[in-house]
């Protein structure tokens, strides 16, 4: 995987061994970095201007842009049809996962607000602008706690008990190509 910046605060992204090894734990890793950003976005938000933390703008920068794209392919193009292929309709996926797909879309709405915010604020001295930052900042915060809690403790549960070692395989196999990961054949 390319070397990326990356602040402490969000913890290492997951590495290719994780993915392939154990792709929905490597999720679990990736849900408790996209927590710590959002921790991170809303202590931001308190900030008095951007520049004592221009390394941690940096990061979520990438978080952002790449870290939650990438993520969000390796459920709506790999997990959620492996969950919506192996689960009876006894499980009640269908609508959840229909929920999170909606909520996604709204994700990347709001991540778009706060990359442009935050790409204006690296090259200022000051937020630009500043409330509707912190507004977009806190949403973006409440709207990953809920989506994370739902994944965490529903979906990601029931993919371990129904997800073949084959949707595994090919789920951490697709995951790391997303990444750049280069893979024997």
């Amino acid at each position: 995987m390319p070397e990326r910046p990356h602040c402490a605060v969000l913890g290492e992204r997951p590495r290719a061994e994780d993915m392939l090894g154990n792709p929905i734990q490597a999720i679990r890793r990736e849900h408790d970095r996209q927590a710590l950003a959002c921790d991170r976005l809303a202590a931001l938000a308190t900030e008095a201007e951007p520049a004592p933390v221009a390394a941690e703008i940096d990061a979520l920068l990438v978080f952002l842009r790449e870290d939650l794209a990438w993520h969000t392919a390796d459920e709506e193009i790999d997990l959620f049809p492996s969950l919506r292929a192996r689960c009876t309709p006894a499980d009640g996926i269908e609508g959840i996962l229909d929920q999170l797909s909606r909520e996604h879309a709204l994700d990347k709405d709001i991540a778009d607000f706060l990359v442009d915010d935050l790409t204006a604020s690296a090259a200022r001295a000051g937020w630009a602008p500043p409330r509707r930052f912190g507004i977009n900042a806190h949403a973006f915060a409440e709207t990953q706690r809920r989506h994370l809690d739902w994944e965490n403790n529903l979906v990601l549960p029931l993919a371990q008990s129904r997800l073949t070692a084959d949707d595994l395989r090919e789920l951490g196999r697709n995951m790391a190509r997303r990444r750049g990961v280069q893979l024997p054949d």
